[in-house]
């Protein structure tokens, strides 16, 4: 005869069987919710099968027949540097041909940096007057311009001479407003959104043609949004008495399969722009119609913030919170 096992043992031991199941089930659920996680937060595999699912991959947008600096070709040189003594939030990137340098701003707190081609940091500026500020364009001269996100503010500084550390004040800088509506909220003085409000809707990259004097500013996302700004950039003494603004959105629908923009710059030699991309990872030239020239994958770079172009046809790369990236035509990996 079977022993009877007493009521109290059976119900602990179902207890104890329900228990065993469900913490195994949490504990699949934590490690499949960890995994989704890295593979859009790190490798965003969501936009990737949003860009299979619509069909908006680089066969089905509209093509140029321009040559361009053929992205393709392109391979990191530098890949993943941190740039000592930035801790996070470094932004913006510009190519400073007078000098030979780069130009990068960190948006909280509000700071200019200047580099060497290497990504040593070589000047610092904190800016003062100024908030959130996503990018920066260099108009020549010694001069740049910087746009605030939550602001929607262009401003136009100029550079100390001397080298020092010195602040920027921008109390009393030229400075231009675009209207985009809903969509972005304003920023406190260290850049900071307030609880609930939704981040990086606003202004984010900058670039400018200086043949032209054409600012070019990219609006991240909700919806994407790229403007050129004809007449502004140059010193107030040389340039027009009035000046054009121009909603070239249309192209990003035509030719950039990305999901956001965080960057954009100009090739000073064609025109051409280069509209880099976060969530995409990627990095996408266009004409100056608004064609796509080329493109380029950049897997493996995590939140790509700012691009800039070389004299010698040189990528130059920061991601947050603080990584450099160099890219040359056929070079051999690092």
């Amino acid at each position: 005869m079977n022993p009877v096992k007493p009521p109290v043992l059976s119900f602990r031991a179902s207890c104890l069987r329900h228990a065993v199941r469900w913490l195994l089930t949490a504990s699949l659920l934590v490690v499949l919710g960890y995994g989704v996680y890295v593979a859009v937060r790190f490798h965003h595999v969501d936009n990737r099968i949003y860009r299979w699912w619509s069909g908006r991959d680089a066969r089905t947008l509209q093509a140029s027949r321009e040559p361009g600096l053929r992205l393709e070709r392109y391979r990191m040189d530098a890949a993943g540097r941190p740039v000592e003594g930035i801790d996070r939030n470094l932004s913006g990137l510009a190519f400073d041909a007078e000098r030979q340098r780069l130009i990068a701003v960190i948006n909280r707190p509000a700071t200019l940096l200047t580099l060497d081609l290497d990504g040593r940091v070589t000047g610092r500026h904190r800016l003062r007057n100024a908030s959130d500020v996503e990018g920066v364009a260099f108009l020549g001269g010694g001069r740049v311009a910087l746009v605030e996100e939550g602001s929607q503010r262009i401003l136009l500084a100029t550079l100390p001479r001397d080298g020092k550390d010195a602040d920027l004040d921008l109390r009393d800088a030229p400075s231009l407003r675009l209207d985009l509506g809903a969509g972005t909220v304003p920023a406190d003085a260290d850049g900071a959104k307030a609880p609930g409000q939704r981040r990086n809707q606003g202004l984010e990259g900058i670039g400018y043609d200086l043949e032209r004097d054409q600012l070019y500013v990219v609006k991240e996302h909700s919806p994407r949004a790229l403007y050129r700004i004809t007449g502004w950039g140059r010193p107030a003494q040389d340039a027009p008495a009035a000046f054009a603004v121009e909603d070239l959105s249309a192209w990003l629908r035509q030719s950039v399969g990305a999901t956001d923009l965080s960057s954009i710059e100009v090739d000073p030699d064609t025109g051409h722009l280069l509209l880099l991309s976060d969530e995409s990872q990627s990095l996408v030239e266009l004409d100056r119609r608004g064609a796509r020239v080329g493109g380029t994958s950049l897997e493996g770079v995590p939140q790509a913030e700012g691009v800039a172009l070389g004299s010698d046809g040189t990528l130059y790369i920061v991601s947050e919170p603080n990584l450099f990236y160099r890219l040359r035509p056929g070079a051999t990996p690092p």
